[in-house]
């Protein structure tokens, strides 16, 4: 498994969704059963919690999503995405963290190791991977890795460092409350 952490602007976030996942498609678990192209209110919903979004783009896949239904004890019921289903797609998770009166992103962009095809375990295509360098190639672009703890490090905004000189320590707290 593939995976870059970031920390983005609100501003940034959208410039992003809308220059690198505007061609794909997206998918997330809900109340409904569907993958749609992103739009004005996909930005809100991120704004409001922690969210798990799965990209398809034609580059690497031509099959759909595969979802699941799920129901609760409650008698509620949601549709989650089944991970390992098909050729392959992107994870990106999403966490808004407050940071005076701004929201910023706690970004993770990953594939996974194998998905399943029919009966056959499958790596992840050549496509997938190149599709995946260049989406963390476009979130980099004017941002700074630093290292939150030994290990563990980070690509930051610029904007961001210069505009909250203790940006890097409310993100490491945020760690703490997940």
């Amino acid at each position: 498994m593939a995976d870059t952490e970031f920390v983005l602007s609100s501003d940034r976030m959208g410039r992003f969704i809308e220059t690198k996942l505007s061609e794909c498609i997206i998918a997330q678990n809900g109340d409904l059963a569907v993958s749609l192209k992103p739009d004005s209110d996909f930005l809100k919903q991120l704004n409001l919690q922690f969210r798990q979004i799965f990209i398809k783009h034609s580059s690497f896949a031509t099959d759909n999503f595969s979802f699941k239904p799920h129901e609760y004890s409650d008698g509620s019921r949601i549709f989650i995405v089944d991970q390992f289903a098909g050729s392959g797609h992107l994870k990106i998770l999403t966490r808004p963290l407050s940071v005076l009166c701004d929201t910023v992103f706690r970004v993770t962009v990953s594939y996974q190791s194998f998905f399943v095809c029919g009966d056959a375990h499958i790596s992840p295509s050549t496509g997938l991977k190149k599709f995946y360098s260049s989406t963390v190639a476009s979130a980099k672009k004017g941002t700074q890795r630093l290292e939150l703890w030994p290990g563990r490090s980070m690509w930051f905004e610029q904007v961001l460092l210069n505009s909250h000189t203790d940006i890097v320590e409310i993100v490491r707290a945020s760690f703490r409350r997940s």
